[in-house]
């Protein structure tokens, strides 16, 4: 039978971005009746690609609470303290953490709040609803058969995965997203699969070809990039004023064609684009498999990928390399890795219109002439004809807030004091109306 509850706050997804969330509701807005809702059987942040000795790329001070509140009992550091390995820490001299200990550091914060989530539990609708009033609430359905009603939706699904369309003739068990990459680790221990071309340039793209090449050496690889070669990321400090709280200011306000331009200048820092330490272990196993001869290490740079296709069991890659109409390459191999990145938010090939989950809601949205949702500062989305619902965008506004939405750790926690202070204000809004409508009655 089905439950009915009514939460002030309800979170859909329970990764970084909105357990940030509840540790922001716990320390500065105490008592707020809210619940989580999470599709998976716990909070486990990049589970398909927890790769060895890989690191995280953004400072471990920028963690779920620090930049908010650097006393918080949620920070990194208290995570190394409250596990007695504050010193040893410390003194490995590691400016970013192993990523599997970062995974640790997030788990842990997680399972503080164990009581106010659900998991195992997808969401499968979302509609607006009258309230009394006059107020608005939204319905929330569940695959386990709930029916739950709440003030204030902050969706933080993460963003949809990007696969370019000329794969899309690949048969799906012959194709996997790089953020899913360890779903198919057993496959290639079992012998499943001998050979894996790696598509796209990214951070992501240049660690899955190393782990691959040094966990499975009888396993051919073939990395395709549609740039000149791997391109370094653009780390210098001054770029890295995207990841401050201010910039988001400056993007948020800036019009469509200057934000274009911000995007373009600053891309090298998130996308397309790998740390030297990467860059340069992929060089040196590229230069050993020469030397060695083992011939089974291969990077196809400077190609666009004209077709793909299946034959039998085997995905057969047609490649064109980008300064010649002429020469053309195929390379057939049991498995491609999509390396490719997630959809942001827009009316773009890439992009998409509205998160899958809020499609019943798209019709009630404030949109431009190009049908792009209208998100507030606050990372609201406007509404037509509803002033005291709040529905927020938790980790999913590169498109209106710039790079500190793109998947980054850095700003969770300043995004979700943002939030909290937004609700904060629908809810005394609320009250100073009450008594009116009390009056009017």
């Amino acid at each position: 039978m089905n439950t009915h509850t009514h939460y002030e706050v309800i979170g859909v997804g329970f990764g970084p971005s909105n357990i940030a969330l509840a540790i922001t509701l716990e320390e500065e807005a105490p008592g707020t009746r809210c619940l989580f809702l999470e599709k998976a059987a716990c909070s486990q942040w990049q589970a398909g690609l927890l790769l060895a000795n890989s690191d995280v790329q953004n400072h471990p001070l920028r963690d779920l609470a620090t930049p908010r509140n650097p006393r918080s009992h949620y920070s990194f550091t208290n995570y190394l303290f409250e596990k007695n390995r504050l010193f040893e820490h410390l003194n490995m001299g590691l400016y970013y953490p192993y990523r599997y200990e970062y995974r640790d550091y997030i788990k842990w914060a997680a399972e503080h709040f164990d009581s106010s989530v659900e998991y195992s539990t997808a969401v499968t609708d979302v509609v607006l609803l009258s309230g009394n009033n006059g107020s608005m609430l939204f319905q929330i359905t569940t695959d386990t058969g709930k029916v739950l009603t709440c003030n204030n939706l902050v969706m933080a699904t993460g963003r949809t995965p990007f696969i370019p369309t000329v794969l899309n003739a690949v048969a799906p068990h012959s194709l996997v997203h790089g953020a899913a990459f360890n779903s198919i680790i057993e496959r290639i221990e079992t012998g499943e699969v001998r050979s894996v071309a790696v598509v796209g340039g990214s951070q992501s793209a240049i660690e899955i070809m190393l782990y691959l090449t040094s966990t499975f050496p009888k396993v051919t690889v073939h990395g395709v990039s549609r740039k000149f070669g791997y391109r370094l990321k653009d780390s210098s400090p001054f770029t890295g004023e995207v990841y401050f709280p201010s910039f988001v200011d400056v993007f948020y306000d800036s019009k469509a064609q200057h934000k274009q331009r911000l995007k373009d200048d600053l891309n090298l820092t998130n996308y397309s684009a790998s740390d030297a330490d990467v860059l340069d272990e992929l060089y040196r196993t590229l230069y050993r498999d020469k030397h060695f001869g083992h011939n089974k290490l291969s990077v196809h740079n400077c190609v666009d990928i004209v077709s793909a296709v299946m034959i039998d069991s085997t995905v057969s890659l047609e490649l064109m390399t980008a300064h010649s109409d002429e020469a053309i390459t195929s390379v057939e191999v049991d498995l491609v890795v999509s390396a490719t990145g997630f959809r942001d938010m827009g009316p773009l090939e890439h992009q998409e219109m509205c998160p899958p989950l809020l499609n019943t809601l798209y019709a009630h949205m404030d949109k431009n002439e190009l049908g792009e949702m209208q998100v507030g500062r606050d990372y609201r989305l406007a509404l037509v004809d509803c002033n005291n619902a709040g529905l927020y965008l938790n980790g999913l506004c590169e498109s209106t807030h710039g790079m500190g939405d793109a998947g980054s750790l850095s700003l969770v926690s300043i995004r979700a004091k943002q939030i909290v202070e937004s609700i904060q204000r629908l809810r005394a809004q609320a009250v100073s109306i009450a008594p009116c409508l009390k009056e009017e009655a």
